[in-house]
């Protein structure tokens, strides 16, 4: 006697009926390498491995329409054949694409000191999720990362740089053939504290500076470099990065970023003005001939190289020019409690050329291409355009009929 089919045997049928089976076309023939299953499309194709081997793999594809699954599937074989197509199911850890993306061109043409920002914060997310596949990491993780580096006392705005390097990798990922990530996934970045109010440098607090250079063991090499940088506005790593050659004292220019140094990577002109043009024909008098760099380092032995870093020894400039006179730095004895990271540093005295500049009545067009600004003058403006008005008003004063 027949035994009675229950819902269990219908369950099995219903599994076992969803096999992978041939895609017909309306002559109800095969199409060659392409399968069905439960009314989904399937890309079917032998794919070789690391080892030397093959195997089928079957690809699932978004379309719904045998002529689109036909052309879905010829794409998937063309990636097969540049072999960076991704088996499905087979989605690399976190750390292998991290390795991939700082192995890739796109990393390699991005600036020295940006690749050694991500680099130490793809270590970090390597030891964090490394372990993890890229399709499984969730968002939460990341949030739990961001909150345990605020937590250790970092800053947000360093937790948004490490942020900024886990999305680049994986838009790398995402950008490759038969992409390995299908999703980037999304967290907030964190809200940055907005930073306090750089004072205003006067000259004469330039000129007490350079009285307490004699504090820094290098005090010649820090006079040169904190009149160049007040009289220049260079960005600190950009002035140490500039050659002698870079300096055209016949057309009176000096070149910023002619090796792609610059922030933006794009070079600029800044026109000799009467403070520039004295601190550089002293400067380039002073330099040893066989040395060209601007600034030399001051540990190169017989060696030709630049110096890497001058903070400490304006540093030391700094600190003893406040404790020679309290009263002329007491714009800055608020900040004695806060770190010494944020008390004067090299990028006042960018801002002191800024507005010394606007003050001069330079238009701020000019002003910008002199900073680097790609805007046209308009966070010039924002930051300095009170200068402008104030200057004005003073100008007006003096106005008699």
């Amino acid at each position: 006697m027949k035994r009675k089919a229950t819902k269990i045997d219908k369950v099995k049928a219903s599994t076992h009926a969803a096999r992978f089976a041939p895609a017909l076309d309306s002559r109800k023939r095969k199409v060659r390498g392409l399968v069905t299953r439960n009314g989904r499309y399937y890309a079917q194709m032998r794919v070789a491995l690391p080892s030397g081997e093959s195997r089928a793999v079957r690809i699932a594809l978004e379309a719904t329409r045998l002529d689109l699954a036909i052309a879905e599937a010829e794409k998937a074989r063309t990636e097969k054949r540049s072999g960076e197509i991704h088996l499905p199911g087979k989605r690399p850890l976190f750390k292998e694409l991290s390795q991939q993306y700082r192995q890739s061109g796109i990393f390699a043409q991005k600036k020295t000191s940006t690749q050694q920002d991500e680099t130490q914060s793809l270590k970090m997310w390597d030891a964090y999720l490394g372990g993890t596949r890229v399709d499984r990491i969730e968002p939460s993780r990341l949030s739990a990362f961001m909150e345990e580096r605020l937590k250790a006392g970092r800053h947000p705005r360093t937790i948004n740089k490490n942020l900024s390097a886990f999305n680049n990798t994986m838009r790398f990922g995402k950008s490759l053939p038969g992409s390995p990530v299908k999703a980037i996934p999304q967290v907030d970045r964190l809200a940055q504290r907005k930073p306090k109010k750089r004072p205003r440098l006067s000259s004469a607090q330039i000129a007490h500076l350079l009285e307490h250079a004699p504090a820094s063991k290098n005090a010649e090499l820090m006079r040169f470099y904190i009149r160049f940088l007040a009289a220049s506005g260079c960005r600190e790593q950009e002035a140490l990065s500039i050659r002698k050659s870079a300096v055209d004292t016949k057309r009176e220019v000096v070149t910023i970023g002619s090796e792609g140094e610059a922030k933006n990577s794009l070079s600029r002109e800044i026109q000799f003005n009467s403070t520039l043009g004295k601190v550089l024909t002293e400067l380039l008098k002073d330099l040893p001939p066989d040395c060209s760099w601007l600034f030399p380092s001051p540990q190169r032995g017989e060696k030709d190289m630049p110096a890497k870093s001058l903070r400490e020894s304006f540093y030391a400039i700094r600190d003893a020019a406040m404790e020679a006179d309290a009263e002329l730095w007491n714009p800055w004895r608020e900040w004695n409690s806060i770190p010494k990271s944020t008390k004067l540093g090299f990028h006042d005295l960018r801002h002191y050329f800024a507005s010394q500049c606007v003050m001069g009545g330079i238009d701020y067009m000019t002003i910008a291409e002199w900073l680097g600004h790609q805007d046209g003058g308009i966070l010039v403006g924002k930051t300095y355009g009170h200068l402008n008005d104030e200057h004005k008003r003073k100008a007006a004063k003096k106005l008699t009929f």
